[in-house]
């Protein structure tokens, strides 16, 4: 599991604008296939990284990243 959160955290970081929002194209389920994982990991890992305070996801495709150094060190 810690791989897929590395990947997550990786793919956010990438994703996101000079704000450090990342606004999604594609639906989560689209973002779990090319990640390589389930819609549910997906879910499940955006939660832990929300009850973490290392992002916000102020809607189903934008996410602010609150903690980026958090996010780099996974």
């Amino acid at each position: 599991m810690i791989k897929v959160t590395k990947q997550l955290a990786q793919a956010l970081l990438e994703m996101a604008d000079d704000n450090n929002l990342v606004l999604l194209k594609t639906t989560k389920a689209v973002l779990a296939s090319q990640l390589g994982m389930s819609q549910e990991t997906l879910s499940r890992k955006l939660t832990f990284f929300q009850e973490k305070g290392d992002i916000e996801l102020e809607d189903q495709r934008k996410i602010m990243l609150l903690n980026v150094e958090e996010l780099k060190n996974i």
